[in-house]
């Protein structure tokens, strides 16, 4: 047991180091003895866990996209109200973007994603299949019949782009600070409510509309 959480340990003793050193040097620049010099362990421990840069890189977008699955696993609740529910999602979102380690992966991985479309690509796609659990909640609100979402997974990248726009984008391109208390309340709010208005608007609109489609059915 000592043994596998020692091992583990250095494993997160090179990814950190790795991370440290992609984020000064960048990806192309940074060997693999400077990763191992900086985590303090022979460079044959680095190849015992990772056998290549390439696979510490896809360790690093294996965090990220597991960082964002965790943070959007969040059960429908129709006892709640869904305004309630929806901002405790993003909450949660807020403070994973906020995270300076998530900065620095963000930042890292989408610096060698620009000199690799395929790798842009396949990164992109994983990030949206992580985003599953909004879309899971967005496809079981919608059942619930309080909003109307014929696409779970775009509307998930949707509510995503919001937030985003304010609180990832301003920070990685930007060089701004991460959004203050006040600041996050209004993203928030304006998030949800803009997301939800558009969306209830259908729900409410649906009915009505195939009411009326029956309604000339039978003419």
């Amino acid at each position: 047991m000592k043994s596998r959480t020692l091992t583990q340990q250095k494993r997160q003793d090179i990814l950190k180091a790795a991370l440290l050193e992609f984020d000064a040097r960048g990806f192309r620049e940074t060997s693999m003895d400077r990763i191992a010099q900086t985590a303090q362990v022979s460079k044959r421990t680095v190849y015992n866990h990772f056998t290549s840069k390439d696979a510490l890189f896809g360790a690093i977008t294996a965090e990220l996209s597991e960082r964002v699955q965790r943070v959007t696993d969040y059960r429908y609740d129709r006892t709640r109200p869904t305004d309630q529910q929806l901002r405790s999602i993003g909450e949660q979102m807020l403070d994973m973007l906020a995270a300076p380690s998530f900065v620095s992966l963000a930042k890292v991985a989408l610096a060698e994603m620009l000199h690799s479309p395929d790798l842009a690509k396949n990164t992109y796609q994983l990030f949206r299949e992580r985003q599953s659990g909004l879309a899971a909640w967005l496809a079981a609100a919608s059942a619930d019949g309080q909003i109307a979402v014929a696409d779970p997974v775009w509307a998930a990248d949707q509510f995503f782009g919001l937030i985003k726009s304010f609180a990832f984008w301003p920070q990685i391109l930007g060089g701004q600070p991460v959004p203050d208390s006040a600041a996050r309340d209004r993203i928030l709010d304006s998030s949800v409510a803009f997301f939800l208005c558009a969306y209830r608007e259908r729900a409410v609109d649906a009915p009505h509309k195939k009411k009326r489609k029956n309604k000339h059915k039978r003419k």
